[in-house]
């Protein structure tokens, strides 16, 4: 079993409402759109188990764990702190992302969308808490110096078995010694952004506009 390397580290008026001008596109829409297809994939993923046939460059959650294929074998990485596996629905554009999230995000994403998680009943879910700018804010620059650290670099760069990071824009992913690259679905790009939900970072696939718009609500840029 593999550790995930999330790394954790404990605006303006007008910025903030030049953020909303130009990210509007974050909608209950999309969410409402994609939670059916979500719902499906973990039914789907609640079937699977470390022994389950694949192809190399599947992914899925097996056991509350993210589950990456490679030589015909699911891998499995523990996701950081109290997170989770799961499929959910994106709010930025069509589609679903199989990722490590927040319990938080998680509910929050499935209740939008008006569909449990999975099978289990809408009563199951937890209490929503409530989204806040603030830890975007205080996680901006921890995201900010992951990003310059990724930028430098590449494919034969040393790593420790467990390690990821992006690598022009691939998710990168370390064992054996060496770093493995996934491309990101469609136009989406691998970046470390601020949590939204609690303290610390997240190194992922995400849309444009979402890295966009954390970044533009922590006040910060992307990188340097």
């Amino acid at each position: 079993m593999r550790s995930l390397s999330f790394v954790a580290i404990a605006l303006s008026s007008t910025l903030l409402t030049t953020a909303a001008s130009l990210y509007s596109k974050r909608s209950a829409a999309y969410l409402q759109q994609n939670g059916l297809a979500a719902q499906a994939l973990n039914n789907k993923y609640a079937t699977l188990t470390a022994s389950s046939p694949c192809n190399d460059g599947d992914v899925a959650c097996i056991n509350g764990q993210f589950a990456s294929c490679w030589d015909g074998s699911y891998h499995l990485y523990s996701c950081p702190g109290d997170w989770t596996c799961a499929a959910i629905p994106n709010e930025w554009s069509d589609g679903t992302t199989t990722t490590c999230d927040s319990p938080d995000d998680i509910a929050y994403r499935f209740s939008v969308a008006g569909v449990s998680e999975t099978k289990r009943s809408v009563s199951d879910r937890p209490v929503l808490k409530t989204r806040s700018t603030a830890y975007l804010q205080q996680n901006g620059p921890a995201a900010k110096a992951l990003n310059e650290k990724y930028a430098t670099l590449t494919a034969s760069s040393s790593c420790n078995d467990g390690d990821i990071a992006c690598i022009n824009g691939q998710f990168a992913s370390c064992w054996g010694g060496s770093y493995h690259l996934h491309s990101c679905p469609g136009d989406w790009t691998c970046a470390a952004i601020p949590n939204e939900w609690s303290t610390g970072t997240t190194t992922t696939c995400d849309s444009p506009d979402d890295i966009s718009w954390r970044f533009s609500t922590a006040g910060i840029s992307e990188s340097k």
